[in-house]
């Protein structure tokens, strides 16, 4: 009895390990989407100041992959060195290039389209069904893998465009 009660413990410990490996690899695989995306994403000449001017991905909220995606601040996109800015005001959100929006800020929402309409600002989230709620791109698992949808519509009228090989890797929403 003692020996399955030990034995069962140890299954359990090796499980949990298993299980954060496997979430600890998929928030770096989304770190690296949202990588790729600011590699692959063309915003209007009127964003950046100048040049060389810092590529700013705002997250709001907490999330497991925020750990990730601070890491992205020790790299650039089209010649932008990534700047991380964590919890802005909404008022400062149509500064940002790129803003993450965390699960826990699902009833963000409607301020996040109000506050942003039309701002050339790509949205991202792995909340579910973001894009059919009107964000630009959603993160999400299928069959094990991640995999990533994109609302064009709102992706052009905020005037952002987004490379073919990005389409052609996305699931696109109407």
């Amino acid at each position: 009895m003692r020996k399955t009660l030990v034995f069962s413990l140890i299954a359990l410990l090796f499980q949990t390990v298993s299980i954060r490996a496997d979430s600890s690899t998929e928030y770096g695989v989304k770190a690296g989407f949202v990588y790729n995306f600011a590699k692959f994403v063309e915003w209007p000449d009127r964003v950046f100041a100048f040049t060389a001017a810092p590529l700013r991905l705002c997250i709001l909220g907490q999330s497991p992959l925020d750990g990730k995606l601070e890491l992205l601040a020790q790299r650039q996109a089209q010649g932008h060195p990534i700047e991380i800015t964590e919890n802005p005001l909404a008022q400062d959100w149509p500064n940002c290039q790129m803003l993450y929006l965390g699960a826990d800020q699902a009833s963000q929402l409607s301020a996040l389209q109000a506050t942003l309409a039309q701002a050339p600002v790509l949205t991202i989230s792995d909340i579910p069904d973001f894009t059919e709620k009107g964000g630009m791109i959603e993160l999400y698992i299928e069959e094990g893998r991640v995999r990533f949808a994109i609302n064009l519509a709102i992706a052009q009228q905020a005037d952002l465009k987004l490379s073919a090989q990005m389409l052609r890797m996305a699931k696109i929403v109407e």
